[in-house]
C-alpha cells in the first residue's frame, strides 16, 4: 500500500490560532477605539479655537459677536455661512454652540460649548469676557 503524507494543519492548530487571534484583537479594539476618540477630541478643540479666532474677525468687521449653532444632525447652515466656518475632523460628533452675550444689544462677548452628541452631559466651553 501507498501512503500519501498530508500535509497541512490540524483542526487543534488552527483553533490555537484563531484563540491567539482572538486575544490580539480583544486588546487592540479598546486601544484602538480610544485613539479615535482621542482624535476627535483633539480636533473639536482646534475647531473650537478656529471657530473664537473665526468670531473675533467678525467682531472686528462688524462690531458685535454673533450668536449661532452648528449641529450635523439640523442647522449646518448658520455658521458657516455668517462665519465661513465649518468644523473639520469631528466625524460630525459634536454640536457647536455660540452664546452671544453683553449689555443691551451689543454683544461684546461669547460662550462656545461644544456637546459630544452620543452623550450631551459630555461638554466643554470657552468664554471670552468683555473688554473692561
Amino acid at each position: 500500500m501507498n501512503r500519501s503524507k498530508h500535509s497541512g494543519y490540524t483542526l487543534v492548530e488552527l483553533m490555537v490560532t484563531v484563540g491567539i487571534i482572538g486575544v490580539l484583537a480583544a486588546i487592540a479594539m479598546p486601544a484602538y477605539e480610544g485613539y479615535i476618540e482621542l482624535g476627535e477630541r483633539t480636533a473639536t478643540q482646534e475647531n473650537t479655537e478656529q471657530l473664537a479666532l473665526f468670531l473675533d474677525n467678525y467682531f472686528y468687521e462688524n462690531g458685535v459677536y454673533i450668536a449661532g449653532t452648528y449641529d450635523p444632525s439640523g442647522d449646518t447652515t448658520t455658521l458657516p455661512n455668517a462665519l465661513g466656518w465649518r468644523p473639520d475632523g469631528d466625524n460630525d460628533a459634536f454640536r457647536y454652540n455660540i452664546a452671544a452675550c453683553g449689555a443691551g444689544t451689543i454683544n461684546e462677548c461669547y460662550t462656545i460649548t461644544v456637546t459630544y452628541l452620543m452623550d450631551p452631559t459630555i461638554q466643554q466651553s470657552i468664554t471670552k469676557l468683555p473688554p473692561p
